[in-house]
This record gives structure tokens, sequence and C-alpha cells, in this order.
């Protein structure tokens, strides 16, 4: 059984994930802003990539197409998304395989009241949400076919908060490019003073850097990790489901153990 969890929102879903901070993502981040930034002071005037005008292009124009192509209640839903991101996984689907053999073997031995009896202390919501379809009579056709459309609409809400990210990183680089050519056009205007030249290039490249910076160091990474913890979340349900309807079937709990294991790789499989 998953402790010490806590729920966090993964757009309308909700997703258990143990408290704390994923040490690698952390690490991930601040390596790289670390050496970007070590790259720039090792590179002489540092005070050139501060640049307001082309932060208020890159990061005013992401946000500003954002909230144009998708709803604002869309948008601000990706911010508990984000920062999930920088937690660590939730339990593991092998986690659950002990907790529903042991389910099994209860209601093999003590039937339905057993059953009844131990739903209320299940924590994960997709086995929760099992058992109560056996202790409330379903058939296992509906049981199962619940529990596939549970998987089936947990990947398109996934997918479509990953829509918005996906998104932002096409954004950005492009309003980067689109600041440069701002930048551009100001220098032209000014070409007839050789001096300004060079600065005012600086300056307009800046905005190339901040888009291609902001999509592929938080961005993208951010919306694969992601993309991945949702195959992690269909697999977990998967297996629950498989688990399920051993259950149902009052299947033993050794071939039950086998079923679950099948949709796992062999790192993560339980054996007694």
């Amino acid at each position: 059984m998953v402790k010490n969890s806590k729920k966090l929102e993964y757009g309308d879903e909700s997703i258990e994930a143990t408290g704390g901070f994923d040490f690698g993502t952390i690490l991930g981040v601040v390596a790289g802003i670390g050496l970007i930034l070590l790259a720039i002071l090792l590179g002489g005037d540092a005070g050139v990539f501060l640049n307001t005008n082309a932060a208020l292009i890159v990061f005013g124009g992401c946000i500003s197409t954002t909230f144009i192509a998708f709803p604002s209640t869309k948008i601000l839903e990706m911010v508990p998304v984000i920062l999930s991101a920088f937690r660590p996984d939730g339990g593991e689907a092998v986690e659950h395989i002990d907790e529903i053999m042991e389910l099994a073997e209860k209601y093999r031995k003590g039937g339905m009241k057993v059953l009844e009896s131990a739903e209320s202390k299940i924590e994960n919501r997709f086995l929760k949400n099992g058992i109560s379809m056996i202790v409330d009579g379903y058939n296992s056709r509906d049981i199962y076919e619940i529990l596939d459309h549970e998987i089936t609409s947990l990947k398109e809400r996934h997918n479509g908060g990953q829509k918005v990210l996906r998104f932002l990183g096409v954004q950005a680089p492009v309003f980067g490019m689109a600041g440069t050519l701002i930048g551009l056009i100001q220098m032209l205007m000014h070409i007839d003073n050789p001096a300004t030249l060079g600065p005012a290039l600086a300056t307009a490249l800046i905005t190339t850097f901040y888009g291609l910076i902001f999509a592929n160091l938080l961005i993208t990474p951010i919306t694969a990790k992601l993309s991945i913890r949702t195959e992690h979340e269909i697999i977990l349900i998967g297996t629950i489901r498989v688990g399920v309807m051993g259950i149902f079937e009052r299947s033993n709990p050794s071939k039950i153990q086998k079923s679950m294991n099948a949709l796992l790789p062999p790192h993560e499989r339980k054996y007694d």
C-alpha cells in the first residue's frame, strides 16, 4: 500500500505522489541554468544578457498566444501540473500487487462481507473503485469496461494538458525570432551610426536566446517528463484492472500475481 502520499492535481485527475521533491529534476534544472550562467560569466560582460524588452517579447508573447489558443481555466490548471513534475512519481504498480493479492485471498476465504470491510482501507482510487463495483454487484463486463474508460479518459485529459506545454515550447523560439527581427529593424534605422550596430545586434539576438532556453531547458523537458508519467499511470491502472478482474473471478492469488507481472517490465515485477 502506498503510504505518506499526497494528492497532486494533474488537470482534473488526482495523482498519488510521495511528498518532497524529485532530486534528479531539481538537479537537472539547477545544473542546466548554472552551467549556462557560468559560461556567460566566463565570457565577459554578463549584463548584456539581462534585457527587459527581450523578456517582454518572449514571455509576454508566449503567455498571450497561449491564452488565445486555450481556455483560461485549462491554462491555470497547468500550474499544479508543472509543479508536479518536480515531485517524485507516485507508487509503482508493483506496490499494489501485494495489496491486491491480499484482497483476493480475503475474498476467497471470507466472501463479500470481508471484501466490503476492506474497501474503506484502500487508498488508491482506481483499486477502490474496482473493489466497490465488485461489492455493488457489477458483472465482469461492466467492471472491465468502466476501468477501461478510466484509462482512456485519463490519457485524454493528460494529453490535453500536455498540449498547452507543447504549444508553449513551439511559441517560445518563434517569439525569440520575432524579437530578433524587431531588434534588427530598429538597428537598421540607425545604421548611419556604426558605433551602435554591435550592441544593437547583440540585444536583438538575446530574444532568440531567451526563447531557446525557455523552450529547451524548461518547457520541453517538463512535457517529456509528464508524458512518461502518463504512461506510468496507464500501466498502473491496467495492472490494477487485471487484479480487480482476478479478484472478481476468485482466481488464485498466485495466478493474479503472474497476470499483473505480465504487464510490467522485468525489473518492476513482484515475486514471492
